[in-house]
């Protein structure tokens, strides 16, 4: 085992080390042993910025939780069918603790059946050996790295590795995983992994996750740094061939995809009320198509949870509307362009950039967040309508909508020129 006491003390923030002593002396407080894991290790030996902590317990995790709570003056929040709990310190930081165990799956694909077991099973279980290291935090042997899969060597080297050959049948979502670490840390899967990734793509293992994991995997890999490498390395990989393929046969989208990083840096300079969601936005464009059919058998295939399937179809029906007002060149009105983009989601508008990346289409996206959008605040309302002694009905629609058009167009500036113009159009 290797001393990695003085690598804490290095890389560490004061904080953090202040922590893991606290560990240490609630552990040999309660004669538990207790280890930090996975990520954690990972980032230290890589020199990465440690956020994310994940302790172990042998024995119980829960138990430990809340007497370390207790201690630091935090709050537990339990999850008895896996004995594990979350740590929510003061700054907001949060803490996994588990108890060690080991997990059995019934068959492919599905939440594994769990046991109490030791630090050995615990780390024998995970997903990768980079990922499959731990340091003790108690007792003898303290801050020592326990690495039983020569995980350390395989960061030096740069390899994605699984443990044993079944990793990828037992959870389908570790092929995500790989390909996300591959291109966050720029690794490399190794031939075997990779062997394992296709034979389990073969055997469509993928389509046999439930939606709710499917969909949670690719929301993790679409928020990465770099997510056109990782989409471009799930091609490679035939990631498509069984989950959506009819997206190779169409090049369009994929022009769009490349333009979404910079589209986004842009968004980030215009004052929009809601920023986008990066990872929808790439979802989207990734099962972009132009038949309306295809999309709609990709839909029913992917069976997404209720509210991801509306979000797509609201998004696909704007974003092809939105491309029809603007695929001519000429000059639009104000009001034209807040009708335009007054009904778009922040994700579509950046679809909308990426899919026209010019200056005239830009120039309406900044028009309309920083001029249009505030100007087409009107004064008059239903009430005001009825003291003019108009009838509520269907028409108050059309009266708003031309006191809307006539402040963006800069016709109206205030109260009295907006019952001019009522009195002039619609009460004659």
């Amino acid at each position: 085992m290797k001393d990695v006491s003085s690598l804490m003390q290095t890389q560490l923030k004061a904080d953090c080390i202040d922590f893991l002593n606290t560990v240490a002396d609630v552990a040999e407080l309660n004669q538990v042993s207790v280890y930090v894991v996975g990520g954690f290790v990972r980032n230290l030996l890589l020199n990465i910025q440690n956020l994310d902590i994940d302790l172990v317990v042998e024995g119980d995790g829960i138990s430990f939780a809340n007497k370390l709570a207790e201690k630091i003056d935090a709050r537990t929040k339990s999850h008895e069918k896996f004995r594990t709990a979350t740590l929510m310190l003061q700054d907001r930081t949060k803490v996994d603790v588990a108890t060690a165990r080991t997990e059995s799956y019934s068959r492919p694909a599905v939440l594994p059946d769990i046991e109490p077991s030791n630090i050995k099973q615990d780390l024998a279980r995970r997903d990768f050996t980079i990922n499959s290291m731990a340091i003790k935090l108690s007792g003898k042997g303290i801050f020592f790295l326990i690495d039983l899969f020569e995980g350390e060597i395989d960061l030096k080297n740069g390899l994605i590795r699984v443990l044993h050959d079944q990793s990828f049948v037992d959870d389908p979502c570790r092929i995500f995983r790989a390909i996300r670490f591959e291109q966050r840390f720029e690794f490399i899967i190794e031939d075997q992994t990779q062997h394992f990734i296709r034979s389990a793509v073969k055997i469509n293992l993928i389509d046999q996750l439930s939606r709710d994991r499917f969909i949670k995997e690719i929301k993790i890999l679409l928020n990465e740094v770099a997510p056109i490498k990782c989409v471009d390395r799930m091609r490679e990989l035939s990631l498509f061939d069984t989950i959506v393929p009819e997206i190779l046969k169409e090049d369009f989208h994929w022009a769009i995809m490349k333009n979404i990083e910079g589209a986004l840096a842009l968004a980030d300079k215009i004052p929009m009320p809601k920023k986008p969601e990066a990872w929808f936005v790439y979802f989207h464009a990734m099962l972009m198509v132009k038949n309306g059919e295809v999309f709609e058998g990709m839909m029913k295939r992917l069976n997404l949870a209720k509210n991801i399937d509306m979000r797509l179809h609201s998004a696909q029906k704007c974003f092809i509307e939105a491309m029809s007002d603007l695929k001519e060149e000429k000059e639009l009105k104000p009001s034209e362009v807040y009708d335009i983009f007054s009904k778009q989601s922040p994700e579509v508008v950046i679809l909308i950039l990426a899919a026209c990346p010019n200056n005239r289409v830009k120039k309406y996206v900044e028009l309309y967040f920083t001029k249009y959008f505030a100007s087409a605040k009107i004064n008059l309302n239903g009430d005001d309508l009825i003291e003019m002694g108009m009838v509520p009905d269907s028409s108050f629609n059309d009266i708003f909508k031309a006191l809307r058009d006539a402040r963006i167009n800069g016709h109206v500036t205030s109260r009295d020129e907006e019952v001019s113009l009522v009195e002039s159009q619609f009460l004659k």
